[in-house]
């Protein structure tokens, strides 16, 4: 599957082997991530403080930030980009693109995994909620490094989270939003993906799947400034409502496709999975609890 994997982003393309060592060198099982960079997104930008992190690569799969190849729009390999993302949505024909290996994080994304639950009844990997909480304990884990490393992801959706069926392994892809304590850059220039920011757009339609958004994260106080400005420790707190909706997410396609059991293990972590979820979903950024005091809380 790494041979051929195609995975289009808002702001990337992850390409496969297979589909560029006609024009760049093979670099071990590596994949080539290709790039727009902004001044909204850079996934530079945090990298050397990540790696920082025991055993990072458990737990994210991050772009080498050395040895960057820069694309020019004359070269053939331009033009088999654009070919092989026809007919996908991704717009980064229009800037600069960048080119620079990154590790294999997994043959789908959660997205992926959720879309085969829903549209095939594909249950054969999600088989029970302890295969789902552990997946939960184990991407928890991965936001709280980050955050005790000062640093906040500020885009987890399920696009976001990579999933090796093979190994039964997850990875955290896409730091282009990241920002690191005191977060001026982010505060300056707040962004988030609609559906899992805690703000409702109104061209974002609610469902089942993804209700109203109610968050009071962005609703000024009574001197009239924003939460997340007023007190910037509160920005920690994105990343533990987007994982929220991004759960909410995975449960609700789950618990319409499974096969029911009568276990009372299977019950018992169903609604610790449900708690955790409410706690992160909290309305109120002040009650909402960080990620790590969900992770102190429910593991």
């Amino acid at each position: 599957m790494m041979h051929n994997l195609v995975k289009t982003g808002s702001c990337s393309i992850v390409l496969g082997k297979g589909h560029f060592n006609n024009y760049f060198p093979e670099n071990q099982d590596k994949l080539l991530k290709i790039t727009k960079l902004n001044n909204r997104h850079n996934e530079y930008r945090l990298t050397n403080k990540i790696r920082e992190i025991k055993n990072y690569n458990k737990y994210y799969s991050i772009p080498d930030d050395h040895d960057i190849i820069i694309i020019d729009v004359s070269s053939p390999f331009f033009d088999h980009l654009v070919r092989l993302t026809m007919y996908d949505k991704i717009d980064i024909f229009n800037s600069q693109l960048h080119a620079t290996y990154i590790d294999y994080a997994g043959n789908h994304d959660l997205l992926d995994t959720i879309v085969e639950m829903d549209l095939n009844f594909e249950n054969s990997f999600w088989t029970s909620y302890k295969k789902i909480y552990n997946f939960i304990k184990f991407i928890i884990e991965g936001i709280m490094f980050l955050h005790q490393k000062k640093i906040c992801h500020l885009d987890i959706k399920p696009e976001n989270i990579m999933v090796n069926k093979k190994t039964t392994t997850y990875k955290i892809i896409d730091f282009g939003f990241s920002s690191k304590e005191p977060f001026t850059d982010y505060i300056n220039d707040l962004k988030g993906t609609p559906g899992y920011f805690p703000k409702q757009y109104d061209f974002d339609k609610p469902s089942a799947w993804l209700p109203q958004i109610k968050a009071n994260d962005l609703i000024p106080n009574s001197f009239g400034v924003i939460p997340i400005k007023a007190d910037r420790r509160l920005v920690y707190k994105i990343d533990s409502y987007c994982l929220g909706r991004s759960l909410y997410f995975f449960k609700y396609m789950y618990d319409n496709n499974k096969i029911y059991y009568c276990f009372s293990l299977e019950k018992t972590l169903g609604i610790k999975i449900d708690n955790i979820i409410k706690t992160l979903l909290n309305y109120d950024i002040y009650n909402r609890l960080t990620i790590t005091d969900c992770y102190k809380k429910y593991f």
